[in-house]
């Protein structure tokens, strides 16, 4: 689904359907360097189950235009502008990554939208290495190359995907190599300088999911788990088998882990 939004033209998957504001929704928010494409699978799942699904591709990502949002704080405040213009009242806030902050900034600016929140590979901090930063920010392949190899599992990098005939590497690579210069160093600084988590975990009042890969060396586990405590309803879930991208490494589990979270 395409619409004007703020002069600008937004890109939302919807698993082919149209928005019933009768239904409650589940709102896909992808993470840094990434798009809708993330979340197809998933989404075209629980559109065809009684929700409105929709993968959001945030500005200057994806199908959506514009320039990249500069911090967490605007890209949820541009996520909850967008809700509020296509009347959803009743959502399920799901995240990966970045987009795990910018859910979780979101259901704290508006509870009363906010059915749940499922966040996953979730860490606050949620700190860059200087090296992946220089390298984003000169535009360096080799930030491609550190966030492929330390953001999967070593099952992924040696070809191991459930998934007949899938590279989860290659994908990724192809990937984070369609953005503009400058959107990945703007992501990932987004990320770095996010400093709003405790304030946030304070605020919100709603069941909070986390949802973590066992070997998770970009958002460490204890991270989430950590603020799986400090929330007021926190749930910690693990995916076995998988690095950060747990969509891509272990798809099915991930499903079901989902299917867990928005059906409790």
């Amino acid at each position: 689904m395409r619409f004007d939004f703020q002069g600008e033209n937004v890109f939302i998957g919807t698993g082919r359907r149209t928005i019933d504001t009768a239904k409650p929704s589940a709102v896909f928010i992808h993470g840094a360097g990434m798009d809708h494409t993330v979340w197809l699978v998933y989404e075209r799942y629980f559109a065809a189950r009684g929700f409105n699904a929709l993968s959001i591709d945030l500005p200057a990502h994806g199908r959506s235009g514009g320039a990249p949002l500069p911090s967490v704080e605007a890209m949820a405040e541009w996520v909850d502008c967008v809700l509020q213009q296509l009347n959803i009242t009743d959502a399920v806030l799901i995240g990966h990554s970045m987009g795990s902050l910018v859910a979780f900034e979101c259901a704290a600016r508006n509870p009363e939208r906010t059915r749940k929140v499922v966040l996953l590979g979730f860490s606050y901090p949620m700190a860059v290495g200087p090296a992946l930063l220089q390298a984003a920010s000169d535009n360096d392949p080799a930030a491609i190359d550190m966030m492929v190899i330390f953001g999967h599992d070593l099952r992924a990098q040696i070809g191991g995907n459930p998934s007949a005939g899938v590279s989860v590497i290659n994908s990724a690579k192809r990937l984070l190599e369609k953005n503009l210069p400058g959107v990945l160093f703007n992501d990932l600084n987004a990320c770095n300088t996010y400093q709003n988590g405790d304030t946030a975990a304070a605020t919100i009042t709603c069941p909070v999911v986390f949802i973590s890969g066992d070997s998770d060396k970009m958002t460490a586990p204890r991270a989430a788990a950590k603020m799986a405590g400090q929330v007021a309803e926190g749930t910690m879930l693990m995916v076995a088998n998988s690095g950060h991208g747990v969509m891509a490494e272990q798809p099915e589990p991930t499903r079901q882990l989902l299917v867990e979270a928005l059906s409790s």
